[in-house]
């Protein structure tokens, strides 16, 4: 057989091994290994490729979170990871984004890449008996198969006595579903093993340096719009324009955040968030653009630049005080409200809009090209992503949230949400709410009067909610087998099956 044939065999039984009829487990972790182990066998080099060596850390790390949580971001990173752990093994020297959708490509269109593959084989296979023939025999064996099996039904059918011998044999592990699940993972891991490069991509993309090189004026394609001199006073009019409105901007920003430390009347701090969000993400794109646009051919090489530069840092400068200022917009919203997926996430778009500013900070210093900080900031992305997966998030929320709460009493949450999390934080808030019957419902509590029948109630909800999310849990957890091991998900349904038994809880709810 060939070199891929055999990883794709091996790579096909783990995948049927592992995840049929299974949940999200110890079996990412394993398959992942698998996986890595079956291309540095195809190919011993790759150990020394260090782009490769990066991506199979992060397949490794998400997977054992996988593992570890059975959470959302983990899950995410360990896809984006194998789709680029794949993208590398064709081809290391490759960049980023051009391994990762090459090799997304080539899994969505593996159906006509097989085809493709199946039929040169059978068609002009190759001279060497031993390889050439391999897969064309194989191929060429399914034939019989499918028709053996339609004459072995036929004649289970028609004959009462090799019926009966037939029923002899145990079929329970051979079922539509198993081969459906098992066909569909060889078709993955085909496109997985057997990756499809564009040559022409790959060598713009191989021949395309970082740094830019030196043009004279007459070279440049923008100098045949405009001569350097007025594109040159353009830039720094238009940047002087922009840094004095971004000064203003920011020194808004800072009287109201640094000095009088409030915002000004009929504006809310729902407001106060998304808008400045809102406008940040138009300012920074608009400010990189603009920066793209002047700093990718002579002017960069231009003797009379210094102020179009100088300009040009004062403007990352002012974007980057933006970024901290709605930094700290959103702690002050998060101060009021609690801690939430989004707003964590705004803190994330934050960090890489900073990155963003200071690789274009070192393409105009290092006179990079565009395609820079293309490859620079989708490897730290990536790196970001890989780096959150370790979080347990849900129990940071929930751990922020409380704290919180207990210190000032004033936090306006959103209980439903928080009881709406994931199965990670279920048995702390399980012990808070049905335990210890606490809340978190200050402001709901000073709006009753009388008997406070209506907090009461909305207590009773939250607490029924996550009677229901450990019912759900232990169901669906429970009726899986070692290959769906989970970590979080056994310490949770363990902490609150001793909490049950301790304090002699019984379920109020139950599920149909």
């Amino acid at each position: 057989m060939k070199r891929n044939d055999v990883p794709i065999l091996v790579a096909t039984a783990a995948w049927s091994f592992l995840f049929y009829r299974q949940s999200a487990g110890i079996n990412y972790f394993l398959f992942d290994i698998v996986l890595i182990i079956l291309l540095l066998v195809r190919d011993t080099s790759l150990l020394g490729r260090l782009s490769f060596i990066a991506a199979a850390a992060g397949c490794i790390v998400s997977s054992f979170f996988v593992f570890w949580y059975d959470t959302t971001l983990p899950y995410a990173a360990n896809l984006i990871s194998l789709i680029l752990l794949a993208g590398l093994s064709a081809d290391p020297e490759s960049s980023f984004i051009i391994a990762w959708v090459q090799s997304f490509f080539s899994m969505c269109c593996v159906v006509i890449f097989m085809a493709a593959d199946v039929m040169s084989h059978i068609i002009s296979p190759a001279p060497d008996s031993g390889q050439g023939r391999a897969l064309k025999r194989i191929t060429l064996a399914i034939i019989p198969v499918i028709i053996f099996i339609v004459f072995f039904l036929i004649y289970r059918e028609s004959n009462p006595i090799f019926d009966q011998l037939a029923s002899r044999i145990n079929f329970d592990w051979l079922s539509m579903a198993w081969l459906s699940f098992t066909f569909g993972g060889f078709l993955l891991l085909y496109g997985f093993f057997k990756q499809r490069i564009a040559a022409s991509i790959q060598r713009r993309d191989h021949d395309t340096p970082d740094h830019l090189t030196a043009i004279s004026e007459d070279q440049d394609a923008i100098s045949h719009i405009a001569s350097a001199g007025s594109l040159l006073y353009t830039g720094v009019l238009l940047l002087i324009l922009l840094n004095g409105l971004l000064a203003v901007v920011n020194g808004l920003d800072v009287y109201y955040l640094g000095i009088a430390h409030t915002i000004p009347a009929g504006i809310t701090y729902s407001q106060f968030l998304h808008n400045g969000t809102n406008a940040l993400i138009f300012s920074i794109i608009l400010a990189i653009g603009i920066i793209l646009f002047y700093f990718r051919g002579y002017l960069n090489f231009y003797a009379g630049n210094k102020w179009l530069k100088l300009l040009a840092y004062g403007w990352i400068g002012q974007n980057i005080l933006l970024v901290l200022s709605t930094c700290y917009r959103n702690f002050s919203y998060i101060a009021t409200y609690g801690l939430t997926h989004k707003r964590i996430g705004v803190y994330v778009y934050l960090i890489l809009c900073i990155t963003g500013l200071v690789t274009t900070f070192i393409k105009i210093l290092q006179a990079k090209n565009n395609w820079f900080l293309f490859r620079k900031n989708a490897w730290i992305m990536y790196a970001l992503l890989i780096a959150a997966s370790p979080v347990d998030w849900d129990t940071v929320i929930a751990d922020f949230n409380i704290s919180h709460f207990q210190a000032d009493q004033k936090m306006e949450i959103d209980q439903r949400y928080m009881a709406d999390l994931s199965h990670t934080n279920l048995a702390q808030l399980f012990r808070y709410y049905v335990v210890e019957k606490r809340s978190l419902n200050a402001v709901v509590d000073s709006s009753m009067t009388g008997s406070g029948r209506g907090s009461q109630s909305y207590n009773a909800e939250i607490q029924n909610m996550l009677w229901y999310n450990y019912l759900y849990l232990d169901r669906d957890y429970t009726r899986h087998d070692w290959q769906s091991t989970c970590h979080s998900k056994d310490e949770n349904l363990d902490r609150i099956r001793e909490m049950i038994r301790v304090h002699h809880l019984t379920c109020p709810v139950s599920l149909r």
